[in-house]
């Protein structure tokens, strides 16, 4: 076995267990469907938004690691192919991310609030919990009453920013992939041409 497999196949396992463990952590703290790790249940009593970090943090461990090992396959077809798989797969879970910041952002609740009638109720049922839970840590009663929703704001504009680099980064870099080059490569075209623009 080469040093090159055993690492794909390492990273092929990493990959491989922390994505169903964080899709069992979306069904046991999400749906409320009891899949043994019943651990979660303490922490989201705790803050429920403590299980959404630790899961982004996980799924996205996993998902880079399933993109490296796709971008050392030999084979284009099969690299071709797993990259566009992780990619779409990476984007199928960001996309929610970014819409439930967006929907903090535009009717924002603080700890004790609901998101009303209407529209409200669709959201309150999707991301009420969360978006409650952000207001007892940041809110205006947060902070031993010096929390503001200033700060509320700060919070989902930085979940904003950070959903949207989670969801172009694996896009940008699956079509680097599949033109065989890397983020690497670009900075080092980079400075090759500034290098040569300077000497010439």
């Amino acid at each position: 076995m080469t040093k090159k497999l055993k690492i794909q196949l390492c990273l092929f396992a990493v990959s491989l267990v922390l994505n169903i463990w964080g899709i069992m952590s979306i069904l046991q703290v999400g749906m409320g469907v009891n899949v043994g790790l019943t651990y979660l249940n303490t922490i989201k009593d705790f803050h429920i938004i403590l299980c959404y970090v630790i899961i982004v943090i996980t799924m996205a461990i996993g998902i880079m690691s399933a993109s490296i090992n796709a971008g050392q396959l030999d084979n284009k077809k099969w690299m071709k192919g797993l990259t566009i798989g992780v990619t779409a797969y990476s984007t199928v879970l960001t996309v929610p991310l970014l819409l439930a910041f967006i929907c903090f952002a535009a009717y924002p609740v603080d700890a004790g609030a609901n998101y009303g009638t209407g529209l409200g109720e669709f959201l309150d049922g999707m991301f009420g919990t969360i978006a409650k839970d952000l207001g007892t840590i940041f809110g205006p009663e947060a902070l031993g009453g010096n929390g503001s929703n200033g700060l509320l704001m700060t919070i989902y504009v930085l979940g904003i920013l950070m959903s949207i680099i989670f969801l172009a980064f694996p896009i940008f870099s699956a079509w680097l992939q599949i033109k065989g080059m890397t983020i690497g490569d670009l900075f080092k075209k980079k400075i090759e041409t500034e290098g040569a623009k300077e000497n010439g």
